[in-house]
């Protein structure tokens, strides 16, 4: 069996647990804001497409019978 830590060295593990924990917060929060980047870019890309195609061919009003 293991011994107990030490008052010290329980404070030294705490740190360091803190430590790794912070880091890895970090990189969730930078994954979320790269995501979230990403998708702002893709859906402006696509809103420019549809706006660049509704421009090139504007389309033909329908006539619908029967109503």
């Amino acid at each position: 069996m293991s011994q107990p830590l030490t008052p010290s060295e329980l404070a030294a593990y705490r740190l360091r647990q803190r430590s790794r924990s912070r880091a890895l917060a970090l990189v969730l929060v930078a994954l979320v804001v790269l995501f979230f980047a990403i998708t702002i870019v893709k859906l402006k890309q696509a809103a420019a497409s549809h706006h660049a195609q509704a421009l090139a061919a504007p389309q033909q009003p329908t006539v619908r019978a029967g109503l």
